[in-house]
């Protein structure tokens, strides 16, 4: 049965030992009692649907990462799949998606090769990319300096969905590969060459709608949670500029390659919070709630899952009985 290795095991504990840190410094500097009066405003009610919206994102992202197994004509049960998908996010924060990896070898237990799954979140990753970047397009309506930042991001995916979807590309790569001395750079551009093929079929016209249609489903819920969190312990800037705050912290913490967005996220999201107007104390307790029921609360679900996995080996079971 496969397992977080001692490797992955330090660096989640690294990161959750640095994202405590991170957080302590953050609410000593604005105070404990008041970030702890900010976080209960919320009460039990707001605390469960801020974390029932993080769920349903996390559902319809399985929904849809589901979708592509079946375009490659792959099945696995449900709820032994959905726990596969999920235990990925309990490596969200290591460096290198490590994540990504267990879930590509949990899939590779059951003969699904390497190169579907890899495409299957690479597709995956670029179409979220692209739901938040037009989610930040809202900035444009209430953040005039931000639109830049945002229409280039628009721009760069829109060239790259083409290129994405050319045999041109691809052929070129073959090419490129075949022409290259160096066997390491040879074997590495085809294997990207090979995973771009794969990720076309993902791509095509009907799954690439879906794909952006249950993606923009479940950052709108996401974003939704952020406005009911924004509303309540913040000014109320209304549903536009909360959607747009929070998509143009993602993308700055995408942007900054460091592991989950940590502290770019964050500080981006205090920044722009302080930006229209808010108090130091919501500055900072939103974007940490905001965190700890997103990112912190897939983290938490992924070692449930891992766990779950490696407790019950159902893997290991279902893979004896093929």
């Amino acid at each position: 049965m496969l397992d977080l290795t001692r490797r992955q095991k330090k660096m989640l504990a690294l990161s959750l030992l640095g994202a405590a840190a991170l957080y302590l410094g953050f609410v000593l500097y604005t105070g404990f009692d008041d970030f702890v009066h900010a976080a209960g405003q919320l009460g039990v009610g707001g605390w469960g649907l801020i974390l029932a919206c993080s769920s349903g994102n996390y559902l319809l992202r399985f929904i849809r990462w589901n979708f592509y197994l079946h375009r490659f004509n792959h099945r696995l049960p449900l709820f032994l799949h959905f726990n596969y998908y999920m235990s990925a996010f309990a490596l969200t924060t290591t460096p290198g998606k490590a994540g990504e990896t267990i879930r590509s070898l949990y899939l590779k237990s059951h003969h699904i090769p390497f190169t579907h799954s890899l495409a299957m979140f690479f597709t995956e990753r670029f179409l979220d990319v692209v739901v938040v970047t037009l989610l930040a397009t809202l900035s444009l309506l209430s953040l005039d300096q931000y639109g830049e930042f945002v229409l280039l991001a628009a721009i760069v995916l829109a060239l790259m969905l083409p290129l994405l979807r050319s045999r041109l590309v691809i052929k070129t790569l073959q090419h490129l590969a075949g022409r290259i001395a160096l066997p390491s750079l040879s074997h590495f551009i085809q294997h990207i060459s090979v995973l771009l093929d794969s990720a076309r079929r993902l791509l095509q016209w009907q799954n690439l709608y879906t794909g952006l249609i249950l993606g923009v489903a479940a950052w709108s819920i996401q974003g939704l949670a952020f406005y009911f969190i924004l509303s309540t312990l913040g000014p109320d800037l209304g549903l536009t500029t909360a959607m747009s705050i929070y998509a143009i912290s993602l993308l700055a913490g995408a942007l900054s390659f460091v592991p989950g967005g940590i502290g770019t996220t964050e500080a981006v999201m205090g920044l722009l919070l302080l930006h229209f107007g808010a108090d130091n104390v919501s500055a900072v307790a939103i974007p940490v709630i905001s965190r700890i029921s997103t990112l912190w609360f897939a983290v938490t679900l992924g070692l449930i899952s891992s766990s779950y996995l490696g407790i019950s080996g159902a893997a290991a079971k279902t893979v004896a009985e093929k």
